[in-house]
């Protein structure tokens, strides 16, 4: 059941599927909220190509023809990636850990946070792994 978390509470450890379009963290936001995202040291595979949730430093080939099909153009390719509710329209970067302030940027009353591999759009059926990640308000 999401919920809203109070300051130090957290969320998780939470399995972040990299084959998942949108992992939700049972997370409740409200403008002002400081939360601190830390993933373990999983490892997800896009293909063949394992990483961290701090993603791919250089893209491969195949990416780099894609690279206008990627969700989040801010972040690296399979990096860790935050969206305000099950949408694309407000994305952020994380990686492995990541401190973000919730400023209300959603119509929604109480958009939950989720989670996703960064990836093509159209290119998370060959994904699989997970990574696991602690969400903790901190504000």
């Amino acid at each position: 059941m999401p919920r809203y978390l109070a300051i130090g509470d957290s969320s998780g450890p939470l399995s972040v599927a990299s084959a998942s379009y949108y992992n939700p963290t049972g997370v409740l936001l409200a403008p002002g909220e400081t939360y601190a995202i830390a993933a373990d040291d999983g490892r997800w595979v896009d293909w063949h190509l394992a990483s961290s949730a701090d993603g791919r430093m250089e893209p491969s080939f195949a990416q780099s023809l894609a690279l206008w099909a990627l969700r989040c153009k801010q972040a690296r390719w399979f990096q860790l990636v935050g969206a305000i509710g099950r949408n694309d329209n407000h994305l952020f970067p994380i990686g492995m850990h990541a401190e973000w302030t919730y400023e209300g940027q959603s119509h929604d009353v109480a958009p939950e946070l989720c989670l996703f591999a960064n990836d093509a759009w159209f290119a998370y059926l060959n994904n699989h792994g997970a990574v696991g990640v602690t969400v903790t308000r901190i504000r």
